[in-house]
């Protein structure tokens, strides 16, 4: 088999079954069943080729992405909230979304074939061309009278799209042996740095609907998504109290958090990032005490220290453990997909089972959760960071823990024209 052709042809519903042959028939009635299923199956090739490899696909995969800027995103729902700057921002997601999902199609179908046979990859694929699907009509109907409904439609494909990593990882780690590490990285960057951007436009949608809808102006700190008056430090202690009760189901101990510094800081962020970041940073730190204190046989794991810092144009965040640290050998793949330094569960035990469910509780519910045990948890919160053009640094000291430094810029004027 030629593992670097393209997969196509993978969708049941794209294939005709042919009803079972009886096994008395006439010679003659062999010669012509056998021609006439040589046609069929060639004809029914041709349908499942042009099914994969869709025109409407194609079409929309080669026009150009519009990015929005920062402050774009922001104009669309500045208080007070009109008529005029929902139907801009819905006319923007109509045109848009479907070219940038119609784009994570034609990336699936670039991999090679036995990849994109593996059932993991196979449903995340089905998953965006059917969200391409749903979508895509409403590109044609600009009225304002679906916008309801439209907004409803991206409610399900945020819905359905929130385990996409979690999945994404364990097909690649089933078929690890079947590309190159760079070109694993180089489409995940792509595709989760696509799938960033696809969830900012759709969840501000969602948002600016749903103000519209109920009237509620009560939290006027919020424009969408978007947070002006973040305040950090709330969302550490939140992040580790989930994490922390994880912690404790898990291991029947968690560590104690200690909080210091600017805690009265706030800033305007988007909140679902940093609390995906947080969560699995924190949840990397309280495995590694919690194993680690075992490990040196101490009745109670040391705390973990959480430092915030505000600067005139960033926040930084430090989290400091006494996990043991990361190895020498191990320090230099950590941002690597697919790299763990979790133990390795066997084979049937789910590889993320270290904090069961954590799918269902991750409150951060379509960003994918931590991901302990697949490798993703590091890569991904890195990327998360720089995505506004924040910074994430990770200093070892083998043997006694790890400090991480997160550096978060402010989304302001400064950040104006970063393009989504």
């Amino acid at each position: 088999m030629n593992l670097s052709c393209t997969f196509r042809s993978l969708w049941p519903r794209y294939y005709i079954h042919h009803s079972s042959i009886p096994s008395l028939i006439t010679r003659s009635s062999k010669t012509n069943l056998f021609i006439k299923r040589t046609i069929t199956t060639k004809t029914n090739e041709k349908l499942a080729a042009h099914a994969f490899y869709d025109d409407k696909i194609i079409t929309y995969a080669n026009r150009p992405i519009r990015p929005v800027t920062l402050s774009q995103l922001v104009r669309f729902g500045q208080p007070p909230l009109t008529k005029a700057s929902l139907r801009e921002c819905a006319q923007y997601a109509r045109t848009e979304l479907p070219v940038r999902l119609a784009r994570r199609v034609r990336a699936f179908q670039t991999l090679p074939f036995i990849v994109g046979t593996n059932p993991y990859i196979k449903e995340i694929y089905k998953l965006y061309y059917e969200s391409f699907e749903s979508l895509e009509p409403f590109s044609h109907d600009r009225t304002p009278n679906d916008d309801i409904e439209y907004s409803e439609n991206l409610k399900d494909l945020v819905d359905r799209h929130a385990d996409n990593i979690p999945t994404l990882a364990r097909g690649f780690l089933e078929c690890k042996q079947y590309m190159h590490a760079q070109d694993v990285a180089a489409f995940l960057d792509d595709m989760i740095h696509a799938r960033i951007g696809i969830r900012l436009i759709a969840e501000q949608m969602i948002a600016l609907v749903r103000q519209e809808q109920t009237g509620d102006t009560t939290d006027n700190s919020y424009i969408g998504i978007i947070d002006t008056q973040l305040n950090p430090a709330q969302l550490v202690k939140q992040c580790s109290d989930f994490v922390a009760e994880l912690c404790e189901f898990n291991y029947g101990a968690s560590p104690e958090t200690i909080m210091d510094g600017h805690t009265d800081a706030t800033f305007t962020y988007i909140p679902v990032h940093l609390e995906y970041i947080l969560t699995e940073l924190l949840k990397n730190a309280q495995r590694a005490t919690v194993e680690f204190a075992k490990k040196r046989g101490l009745s109670q794991p040391p705390p973990i220290q959480i430092t915030i810092s505000h600067g005139q144009e960033d926040i930084s965040i430090r989290i400091r453990d006494q996990g043991g640290g990361v190895a020498e050998d191990d320090l230099n793949q950590v941002f690597e997909y697919s790299y763990t330094t979790v133990a390795k569960a066997s084979e049937d035990e789910d590889p993320s089972n270290i904090f069961t469910g954590i799918a269902e509780m991750a409150m951060q519910s379509g960003i994918g959760g931590p991901l302990a045990g697949l490798g993703f948890g590091l890569p991904l919160a890195r990327m998360y960071a720089r995505y506004f053009g924040g910074s994430f640094t990770l200093v070892s000291m083998n043997g006694y823990g790890c400090d991480v430094f997160l550096k978060l810029k402010h989304i302001d004027q400064s950040m104006a024209e970063l393009e989504i």
